[in-house]
């Protein structure tokens, strides 16, 4: 040991150096100081530090270097049982003397007893698991699901401290949250400019400012924004500056309602002109004036929307949306946040006494734990959601709680009562100038019934509340009480369902988990980036996504979190041999289950027979050994296609392989068969399969079909066309590229074909066609592993004649006969290809 603590003295000094140009002369010598002492014999745990340390930039580097120069400052631990994050968040005056933590440890924190992770790790929640001390010791699997390190927002400087990650392009710059500062800035300038939160407002501007804006649409609304106000008549006009012209796919109403305010405020909202001003005599509180005024409601959603706040870009579709994605929901509530961007509420939190905090208050709100949909206990009545029907079934608020405080924590307990959910939706933002109208002081005014309605409300729940934890206890299980089982789904990036029917297969196979009751989180391993569309189609369903800066490596974020999951699934053959011995160690309480969305050694074995290239045979005998030799090392190995079922069985005798179907939705019945015209291909151009067989159909089989079928033109569907079928475009050949909905093509297709010549797996665009009602005309390739039927549910055909020929047929068949084999697919993907067909196999392969 301590020749090699002579070996690295030169290193340490240089990279010492180089920490002196960021963190000063001081920092410099702390750190020379930490690897010297780390290299005279503590207890760094090497292969657990390189294991999260794998798929970095940095992964080359020693471990005890990059722990003191990086790890420290990106969340990595020194050994299972040492949480950097937690011991500095839990020891400030560690933190505050820029001491490394881990030595501090080792040279005076464990004989002062002081705590190195947190003390509930596995808790009551995991009680029924045997840990049989598999988190006691160090280089073993940690848990620590909540890390505790703040990264810089809204600064952009944190790319520099995820810089494995990173590049000139400053993709890594992005914050779930940054639409909130745009917004806020609006804010502040229009309070500004019209002097509203100062002593001589110039209200008059600021109405004429509002009724500036266009006139909303005179067509019954589908919602209706109820906002209660008492004074405050500034907040009111920055509401609405945010409010009026708010763009959503919604028709809405905005209806104010007075609560005899002692300002000005009734005589300003009659002036407004985009507005419906509702005025009460008497001051009543909070829970009488949304209930008198939601009677007035006419959409079919009723949102309630505290004066003191300001919507954000996509707030009401977001809010709206999420009862599509939730059917059971009965009520879905905003994301707040402070003005300066800080968090002030994810949803909210009941313990047992009946008390209740604001999850999430005054941290980072782009934290991937405070980004996703969820249940929640309840969710602040400062902008929530309804449907009207099931406002109405449960009475509004409860009058027991008037004037106010508690209505909201005690509606969102009698919804789950009635079976109804609670889903706090972080993608519906909210800036909230919080206490503007009641104060904060619950000693005095409206707000001293908090404390007395929060005992109310404790003696109504108390039988309930015996499920709840003591007031602060775990509250990363208690913010999430509900759930018992977890998955980690792994997959390489993100998914994009609208370029490539393997993304839809990750989204379907998501929604199969949480059907089956599970947690789903995910990780984009191969760069964890945060691409807004992507991830957030992902948050609003309820994924937890890990990006970073917040996570940048899969064995850190197993070395936190791995004793979570009961199930990893790995998606792609290539990312689950690169991290199956990772998981192996670092989740071993998991099951581990492997898609293979296709065999790649038999895709490559056809490419190098068409091609006539004999090097692709040795990449696909490397394949070969891969793929076989996970099948039998997972506990399940999922695959599309029967033939590739068949394939492993044969291979991997033991293997536990299940076919998990490709899922379509039947859709309705579209044109008539006289009035379709074109022949059509689909495909995502990124797979070389597919741009194969375009060009391929382009050479062969078009030019014959163009000029037998004289009004036919060839559709070319599909994401990320090459120049190579580009530049083949024109009046008769549509290259689309990427579509927002494939229906409309679909309904322009009488026949589908697919002449595919190499490529493995069920072929996603087969199986739309035939949910399209379109026929389809395949090589066997293209129709092989989905139980299809030849002459009813496909025609298959493998060289140009026949292809040719039986495009033609099936174009040039009577429509009665066309219905018929429209219908024959239809009823095929109903039968074999349903979300529950999906659903049951994938409960098999968990058993």
């Amino acid at each position: 040991m301590l020749n090699l603590a002579k070996g690295y003295l030169l290193s340490d000094a240089v990279w010492a150096l180089r920490k002196a140009r960021r963190h000063g002369w001081g920092a410099a010598a702390e750190a020379f100081r930490a690897m010297r002492y780390l290299r005279g014999g503590a207890q760094l745990d090497y292969s657990f530090y390189q294991l999260q340390l794998s798929g970095t930039a940095h992964a080359r580097l020693d471990p005890v270097t990059h722990y003191v120069v990086f790890g420290i400052h990106e969340g990595f631990d020194p050994a299972a049982d040492f949480s950097t994050d937690f011991y500095l968040d839990a020891h400030r005056d560690v933190a505050g003397r820029g001491i490394n933590p881990f030595v501090h440890y080792l040279r005076a924190g464990e004989n002062e007893g002081r705590r190195t992770e947190p003390s509930t790790r596995l808790g009551d929640i995991f009680s029924r698991l045997d840990s049989g001390g598999a988190h006691s010791g160090l280089g073993r699997p940690g848990f620590a699901p909540e890390e505790a390190r703040k990264h810089r927002w809204p600064l952009r400087g944190d790319a520099v401290e995820c810089k494995s990650r990173t590049d000139d392009t400053g993709i890594y710059n992005s914050r779930p949250d940054d639409p909130v500062l745009t917004e806020g800035r609006r804010g502040v300038a229009f309070m500004a400019r019209f002097g509203l939160t100062g002593e001589t407002p110039d209200v008059e501007a600021a109405v004429a400012a509002l009724n500036a804006y266009p006139a909303r649409s005179q067509e019954k609304p589908e919602v209706s924004i109820v906002i209660p106000v008492y004074g405050q008549l500034g907040y009111t006009l920055n509401c609405l500056d945010a409010l009026l012209p708010h763009v959503s796919r919604h028709r809405f109403e905005i209806i104010v309602a007075d609560d005899a305010s002692p300002d000005d405020t009734k005589r300003w909202l009659q002036k407004l002109t985009g507005i419906h001003a509702l005025s009460y005599t008497n001051n009543e509180g909070f829970v009488a004036t949304c209930n008198k005024a939601a009677e007035t409601a006419l959409g079919r959603y009723l949102v309630l929307l505290n004066n003191d706040t300001r919507v954000c870009e996509g707030w009401l579709d977001r809010l709206i949306a999420t009862f599509g994605d939730f059917p059971t929901a009965g009520l879905a509530g905003s994301k707040f946040l402070y003005p300066d961007g800080s968090l002030q509420e994810a949803g909210g939190i009941v313990w047992r006494d009946g008390s209740a905090w604001n999850y999430g208050r005054d941290d980072d709100p782009n934290r991937p734990r405070y980004c996703h949909a969820r249940d929640a206990d309840y969710v602040s009545a400062a902008a929530i959601c309804l449907p009207v029907t099931v406002w109405q079934e449960m009475g509004g608020f409860d009058d027991l709680y008037r004037p106010a405080y508690y209505e909201d924590t005690d509606l969102a307990f009698r919804l789950r009562a009635r079976g109804y959910r609670t889903i706090y939706q972080p993608l519906s933002r909210v800036i909230h100038y919080e206490g503007k109208t009641s104060g904060t002081d619950t000693t005095k005014g409206t707000k001293a019934h908090q404390v007395k309605n929060g005992q109310t409300f404790f003696a109504r729940w108390h039988d309930s509340l015996q499920h709840h934890r003591a007031n602060g206890t775990q509250v990363w299980a208690e913010r999430e009480r509900e759930v018992q089982k977890r998955v980690l789904i792994i997959d390489m990036t993100n998914p994009t369902p609208g370029e490539d029917a393997g993304s839809q297969a990750t989204v379907n196979l998501i929604r199969a988990y949480q059907d089956l009751g599970y947690k789903v989180s995910f990780v984009p391993e191969d760069n964890f980036l945060f691409e807004r569309d992507k991830v957030e189609a992902l948050q609003a369903m309820g994924v937890e996504c890990h990006y970073a800066p917040y996570d940048t490596s899969l064995g850190a974020l197993l070395g936190r979190t791995g004793m979570m999951y009961d199930v990893v699934q790995l998606i792609r053959a290539d990312v689950a041999a690169k991290n199956l011995s990772l998981i192996q160690r670092m989740a071993p309480r998991a099951r581990i289950l492997f898609l293979n969305a296709d065999l790649h050694f038999l895709r490559l074995e056809r490419q190098a027979q068409v091609e006539n290239t004999p090097a692709l045979l040795e990449t696909a005998a490397s394949y070969r050994k891969k793929e076989m030799h996970l099948a039998g090392a997972c506990d399940a190995v999922l695959v599309h296609s029967t033939v590739e079922g068949d394939i492993l069985r044969k291979e991997v005798p033991g293997a536990r392989v299940h076919v998990l179907p490709l899922i379509e939705t039947v859709a309705a019945p579209g044109p008539a068969h006289a009035k379709r015209k074109d022949v059509m291909f689909l495909g995502g151009y990124n797979h070389p399969p597919n741009v194969d067989a375009a060009l391929w159909l382009l050479d062969a089989l078009w030019p014959r079909l163009a000029q037998q079928l004289p009004q036919a033109r060839l559709l070319l569907v599909g994401s990320n066309p090459p120049d190579s079928l580009r530049a083949r475009a024109g009046d008769r050949v549509l290259v689309t590229g990427t579509v927002p909905e494939l229906t409309p093509w679909f309904d322009q297709a009488r026949v589908f074909v697919a002449p595919l010549r190499y490529g493995a797996g069920a072929k996603g665009k087969v199986l739309a066609a035939l949910a399209h009602g379109v026929p389809v005309v395949a090589t066997g390739i293209g129709a092989e592993g989905m139980g299809l039927m030849a002459g009813k549910t496909v025609f298959p055909a493998d060289t140009a004649e026949a292809l040719i020929a039986e495009t033609l047929r099936l174009y040039n068949l009577p429509a009665r006969r066309w219905v018929t084999l429209s219908k024959a697919g239809r009823n095929h993907i109903a039968r074999s290809h349903s979300f529950k067909a999906m659903r049951d196999v994938l409960q098999s392969a968990l058993r």
